[in-house]
């Protein structure tokens, strides 16, 4: 018994995805811990499908992941994040989820999420607006 949780701890603790917390990424992800969401509706594509894209930035204390969802859009990755408390860049690990043919172009830096007048904001060049351009500032719904 005495030897089975330490070994437990080990094992959950190599499972963790390696880089994922910087220095001060431990009190950068409770600075920024939430769930931030982005939802666009792009009306319909034809009479039975829905044109809609769903992304969610989810912090915790000890992890950080990102995922879209919707419109030739699967994945879900592993992140880390680095930055201030006004400003994070969220960095891609891995991913852990998704589909080749619909997922995004492999890229270092997946997000930078920042605070304005009491606002979030993403930008991104794999995230697109309602107008369909990149890399532009989009307001995000932040859960705590």
């Amino acid at each position: 018994m005495f030897f089975i949780f330490p070994l437990l701890s080990i094992i959950s603790c190599k499972s963790l995805p390696k880089g994922s917390l910087k220095d001060s990424g431990a009190t950068l992800n409770t600075q920024w811990k939430g769930n931030y969401t982005i939802s666009h509706d792009f009306g319909k594509l034809d009479e039975n499908a829905e044109m809609t894209l769903d992304y969610d930035l989810i912090i915790t204390k000890d992890s950080c992941s990102f995922s879209g969802l919707g419109y030739k859009t699967f994945f879900t990755d592993v992140c880390s994040i680095t930055g201030t408390e006004k400003q994070i860049i969220v960095k891609y690990i891995r991913q852990i989820e998704g589909d080749q043919m619909t997922n995004h172009s492999p890229t270092d830096t997946l997000a930078v999420v920042y605070r304005k007048d009491g606002r979030y904001y993403l930008q991104s060049q794999i995230v697109p607006n309602k107008h369909w351009q990149y890399n532009t500032p989009i307001l995000v719904k932040k859960k705590s």
